[in-house]
């Protein structure tokens, strides 16, 4: 009995396994391939999400590998090979951190893998920026990429010519690229394990809810105090290198990005008491949030979305926004 279930348990995680690499390989699900790992944590547990993303890596690297070995040794995996399986193993580790930490609360286990990620990732950028087979890599794969779309925009002329020049010039391209990606690296990090975290539970809790963890409530999702001094301090060097240029300001700009969304869901945690607490259908809310997507997306409205549901979130430091209706007034006993 315990052999068939552990063979049901092992055909489970391969399953779903075989959905993640599904799912990244179709190219539009690379930002979902994380979900079925970690439906599969939420059911089976830690020792379950092993078994699953040890099947996925293998395959992964077997997929990746098998062209230089078919070769017969006449190449050799390129350094991009080795940044995309280190990113996908860092995903998987942070992941595998955040359901082995979350004992106390999930958003400690979240933010902590993502520093460690920040802290293993950094000395081997480090690394790859004077590894000269990845920066001829790079270099190679930025002339393809603006040929291309050279070759796709046609002849450009005037201002549209001044417009696309950054993106048509490999080198200001790739620039562009590295600056973005330094600045972001860490934000992109959280979003993607905390939407697949999320996500994964949600999706547990639908198909076999007597063995998932209770589900997440979203309006009750609320940072303590102490989380507005590593805002301030990260934003006050972001502006300081705006101005004057500091040495290594991505990593403030990283963390100040992660504390940014951070309190941008607490401010949509906030609407999403109101809504809650005013009975108002579901559909409102679905529109609301499309809305404010649509708007951060906008290049004139999207500066002011990206900071003014931030600012609504920190200012629950002074404002009481969440109080229920079952709530005493103020003077009562």
């Amino acid at each position: 009995m315990n052999q068939r279930k552990a063979g049901a348990r092992f055909l489970e995680s391969s399953l779903f396994a075989l959905s993640s690499l599904v799912l990244y390989h179709a190219g539009v699900g690379i930002p979902f391939f994380l979900l079925p790992l970690q439906v599969v944590a939420s059911r089976r547990g830690v020792r379950g999400f092993l078994t699953a993303a040890g099947l996925f890596f293998t395959v992964f690297l077997g997929i990746r590998l098998y062209p230089f070995a078919a070769s017969g040794g006449y190449s050799r995996p390129d350094a991009l090979v080795f940044v995309e399986s280190a990113t996908v193993l860092l995903l998987l580790g942070g992941l595998a951190g955040a359901n082995i930490l979350r004992q106390r609360r999930a958003l400690y286990a979240i933010v902590g893998a993502t520093l460690g990620a920040g802290i293993i990732a950094a000395p081997v950028l480090l690394w790859l920026s004077g590894n000269a087979a990845f920066t001829d890599s790079v270099r190679s794969l930025f002339n393809e990429v603006a040929k291309s779309l050279a070759a796709a925009l046609g002849p450009t002329e005037g201002v549209a010519g001044s417009l696309l020049s950054p993106i048509l010039d490999p080198v200001a391209l790739q620039r562009l690229v590295e600056t973005v990606l330094t600045h972001t690296l860490l934000v992109d990090y959280f979003v993607l394990l905390s939407f697949s975290w999320w996500a994964g539970q949600a999706a547990a809790a639908r198909t076999v809810p007597w063995t998932a963890r209770a589900p997440f409530r979203f309006s009750g999702f609320r940072l303590e105090g102490f989380w507005l001094w590593p805002l301030i301090i990260s934003w006050a060097l972001v502006l300081a290198d705006l101005f004057l240029g500091l040495p290594g300001a991505w990593a403030a700009w990283n963390i100040g990005l992660v504390l940014l969304f951070l309190y941008g869901l607490q401010g949509m945690a906030i609407l999403r008491f109101l809504f809650e607490k005013h009975g108002l259908p579901r559909l409102l809310w679905v529109l609301l949030v499309a809305g404010i997507v649509i708007l951060a997306a906008s290049p004139r409205a999207g500066l002011f979305v990206v900071v003014a549901v931030p600012v609504f979130g920190i200012s629950e430091n002074w404002i009481r926004y969440r109080v229920r209706r079952d709530a005493a007034p103020t003077g009562q006993s």
